[in-house]
């Protein structure tokens, strides 16, 4: 994460970080995401070469440290004119279906979260039954219905998603944003377009596969907020900080024990071979509560 007054370069297949009188050295091999907060950061345009290269999303932040942009590889596999074709061919009914299970994997990830947080047992009981009542495509909306009593369970009666200046919403945006990031360079790196979604189909947005696939995970940020921001009169360096290592953490996803980044990593896989195959056995969730970042 890169500050005020700091420069950053390419040498050697390393990122170069100047900062004050010290150099950081890292290789960009180890690295997945980069995030720029520094309002006078520079970079070269080598170094924007390489990010490409290695497939690495840079996170670009706003004056209030906010995200505001994502730079990644245009083009990240060879066969992604392919895999275009295949995207745009892909079946409408099993989107539907794919559609349907992702939704219900989110809504049993915040009830496992509740579960695991000790909340409420009646709100608990209304998201099991809107997962119940799931249909293809969520023509029904139980995704908007289950997170309105999710959201107001963790965070109050008042809180709504809208307010800008609230530091919850200023830490669930950002762990979101990382996230997002994340499964952009996932998804370019395995050939697929991030613009051609199964369910979000906006012509405005340039992600809207990346937006399908987040919404499993985006509890996991969720948990953390609740118990490290709840009391919060703003977000700090340390909470970006933190939400950006929790990529990091490791959670059980199919009978193994996995950091997140690997965990988001298999699941684009599987869904990859979801769409060719139309086998939803291997198209698993992973297990929030089983999360390091929710541990109380």
């Amino acid at each position: 994460m890169a500050k005020d007054s700091e420069h950053v370069k390419l040498k050697l297949d390393n990122l170069i970080i100047f900062k004050e009188d010290y150099e950081y050295v890292i290789p960009l091999s180890d690295i997945s995401v980069i995030v720029l907060e520094g309002q006078q950061t520079t970079i070269t345009t080598r170094l924007l070469a390489a990010i490409t290269e290695y497939n690495i999303s840079l996170v670009i932040c706003d004056h209030t440290h906010s995200p505001c942009g994502i730079y990644h590889a245009l083009n990240g596999h060879s066969r992604a004119s392919k895999m275009l074709q295949s995207q745009i061919n892909w079946n409408e009914e099993l989107k539907g279906i794919v559609w349907k299970k992702i939704v219900s994997f989110k809504i049993e990830n915040q009830i496992d979260l509740l579960c695991h947080l000790e909340q409420e047992i009646a709100a608990i009981d209304k998201l099991i039954n809107y997962k119940k009542e799931l249909l293809d495509y969520d023509t029904s909306n139980r995704e908007g219905h289950a997170a309105k009593v999710y959201f107001n369970t963790m965070f109050g009666k008042n809180f709504t998603r809208g307010d800008e200046d609230s530091p919850i919403n200023a830490g669930l945006n950002y762990g979101y944003a990382i996230l997002r990031a994340y499964i952009a360079r996932l998804v370019v790196g395995y050939g697929l377009q991030p613009m051609v979604g199964i369910f979000h189909k906006s012509e405005y947005n340039q992600f809207n596969l990346v937006d399908d696939l987040i919404e499993p995970f985006r509890p996991f940020i969720d948990g953390w907020v609740f118990l490290n921001m709840k009391e919060s009169e703003f977000i700090t360096y340390e909470h970006r900080r933190e939400l950006l290592s929790l990529i990091n953490l490791r959670a059980n996803y199919m009978g193994a024990n996995y950091t997140l980044g690997v965990i988001m990593e298999k699941f684009v896989i599987s869904f990859v071979n979801l769409m060719k195959t139309a086998e939803l056995t291997n198209f698993a969730n992973p297990i929030i509560s089983s999360f390091e970042g929710v541990k109380k």
